[in-house]
């Protein structure tokens, strides 16, 4: 009985023990087993953004863009940084505000904006009336797209100011937005004319300009050229021992630095086309040679080179020979600290021999400053010498140089000259401000002798300054423009119907032309100058300006002393009139 029930137990731990094994293989498919759940990904949340309408205004127009920017409450603020960031268009960069410029603070207050600049808005402006229009109605323009402003109050580090440089808008009062149509410009230039219209603001002259930034130092010297033949000219300046050639970029505006090369002593430049084929060719003196570079397959490259021994006075190159080849002549003398009735001083000529340059010509020649110009229009160059005595012309013929008249009032070493064709008759007349005069004196060549042609009156402008510069007008004749002893004015002399008319043309911030010169190629010389800017700012600035003609007074205003000598009817008076006549009509 106990065995039974014993059995009965085994058989029933095996029956369980088989039914566990065979029970899983018997169940249809088996479910896999779950994968580990993903963690849920955070919603995409796109950036908001929003809309500012940018006011450009540059040389008067006014370019409106539009940005996408982060949206903020700000918003004043953000649209102020973005035009620190400048516009790019097709023609090139456009900035508005000054380099380093920063909004200190920005307020609204009875539709009033409270700008807070830094000081780099104004000493760091570029200067002049149309950049300067630019600037504030790029600021005032963009804020006053917000309905909350009706004008903008400008504050420099939190303190009023009256002006960032020209005066062409007056920033004492807040300044309304302003749509900017050629009456408006034309009003703020006419803000700037004297009464009489014998004062021109710069900007009447000056149509357009762009800018040119220099940062290896302020060019001592600026001369202008075609120097790789495509009949434009390029910009060559000269800043302490360097040399270099600066030219306009192939795409995108602006300009580029195509050429540097620095010299042991401080270099004498001129350009002249020593081999001819339409190229000036870049002529440099220094203590240690001649050297001579030019263009050829697309670089510049040094052409030639000649030692000298002795001290340099001056430099000129020209075609005084008619083969369409310039000579470089240079003057050798004491110096200034030296000079004796024993110093004879001596001439050397070099030209172009082949691919080589060889020494043509040395002379003795006592005489301290050298010009060449053709006087008489024969295709040549004559040579002027200047010393004590005067000036004496020397013209070749076939061999030699040979003396061709002399002028023992005219000039002197430390006269300003410069020769250009005032008459329109091919030849060149001579320009002198001389060191010893408040005025100017024209010589033209009749007769084999230089005769004077005009000599300007005295003037109330004080001393002339040294600078001299004779301008083709677009419009109009040749005018020469002397510059006074007050920084940014200029005496404008012009000829109308054998009248010398003077005028003044004044820049507002410390504007000095450096040199004149066909930069575009459109047969119409620009005007290079800079403005008045701080030593310290890392970027120094140059202006290529486009010039449009010199505004004239009816011809019934114009008149000489020695209209004013027939007109008159008292003797007192005619006596006083007749002596103002002899310093202003045509003298022989």
């Amino acid at each position: 009985m106990r065995q039974g029930k014993l059995l009965r137990s085994w058989v029933m731990v095996l029956f369980l023990s088989v039914f566990l094994v065979v029970l899983p293989g018997c169940q249809p498919n088996a479910a896999p087993t779950p994968p580990q759940p993903q963690p849920a990904l955070e919603p995409q949340v796109e950036e908001e953004t929003m809309t500012l309408k940018l006011h450009f205004v540059f040389n008067g127009k006014d370019l409106v863009v539009t940005r996408e920017v982060p949206a903020t409450r700000a918003v004043g603020r953000a649209a102020i940084q973005e035009l620190i960031k400048g516009h790019v268009g097709a023609d090139g960069e456009h900035r508005v505000l000054p380099p380093g410029t920063q909004l200190k603070d920005l307020k609204i207050l009875d539709g009033i904006a409270y700008a807070d600049f830094s000081r780099e808005f104004r000493d760091n402006h570029w200067g002049g009336l149309i950049s300067e229009v630019d600037t504030i109605y790029s600021v005032v323009n963009t804020l006053g797209e917000f309905p909350t402003v009706r004008a903008v109050q400008f504050l420099l580090e939190g303190s009023p100011l009256s002006t960032i440089g020209a005066g062409a808008v007056d920033l004492r009062e807040p300044v309304k937005p302003q749509a900017l149509t050629p009456e408006f410009c034309a009003s703020i230039k006419a803000q700037l004319y004297d009464q009489s219209g014998e004062t021109l603001p710069w900007s009447v002259w000056v149509k357009g300009e762009e800018r040119l930034a220099v940062r290896d130092g302020f060019p001592e010297t600026v001369l202008t050229g075609d120097c790789d033949g495509d009949g434009a000219a390029e910009i060559v300046m000269v800043d302490d021992k360097r040399v270099s050639i600066w030219d306009r970029k192939t795409s995108g505006g602006g300009w580029e630095k195509v050429w540097e090369r620095k010299f042991h002593s401080f270099p004498d430049v001129t350009l002249a086309p020593t081999r001819g084929a339409g190229k000036e060719d870049v002529i440099v003196a220094t203590a240690d040679g001649i050297h001579i570079f030019g263009f050829n397959d697309g670089s510049y490259t040094q052409l030639g080179w000649q030692g000298v021994a002795g001290h340099i006075l001056d430099l000129a190159a020209g075609d005084t020979t008619g083969d369409g080849r310039a000579e470089v002549m240079v003057l050798f003398g004491a110096p200034e600290s030296a000079v004796s009735e024993t110093n004879t001083g001596r001439i050397v000529i070099w030209e172009l021999n082949g691919e080589t340059y060889r020494r043509r010509q040395e002379e003795e020649f006592p005489f301290r400053r050298i010009l060449l110009a053709d006087f008489n229009g024969d295709q040549r160059e004559e040579l002027l010498a200047l010393d004590e005595r005067g000036l004496t012309v020397f013209g070749w013929k076939g061999s030699a140089y040979i003396e061709l008249g002399n002028n023992p009032g005219a000039g002197s070493p430390l006269a300003t000259m410069l020769t250009a064709d005032l008459t329109g008759d091919g030849a060149h007349e001579l320009i002198i401000r001389d060191d010893a005069s408040a005025a100017l004196y024209v010589y033209t060549w009749q007769e084999s002798a230089l005769r004077k042609l005009w000599q300007g009156p005295a003037t109330e402008e004080s001393v002339l300054g040294r600078e001299v510069f004779a301008v083709q007008l677009e419009e109009g004749p040749v005018v020469l423009l002397a510059a006074v002893n007050v920084p940014g004015r200029y005496l404008v002399y012009s000829d109308r119907d054998g009248h010398w008319r003077e005028q003044i043309l004044a820049g507002a911030s410390g504007e000095q032309i450096l040199a004149l010169g066909d930069v575009d190629g459109d047969g119409v010389a620009e005007i290079i100058f800079r403005r008045h800017q701080l030593l310290s700012n890392p970027t120094q600035w140059l202006y290529v300006g486009k010039l449009g003609s010199l505004p004239q007074p009816p011809p019934q205003e114009i008149e000489t002393a020695q209209d004013k000598l027939q007109q008159v009817k008292g003797h007192e008076y005619a006596g006083q009139c007749r002596r103002e006549a002899e310093q202003c009509v045509i003298l022989n």
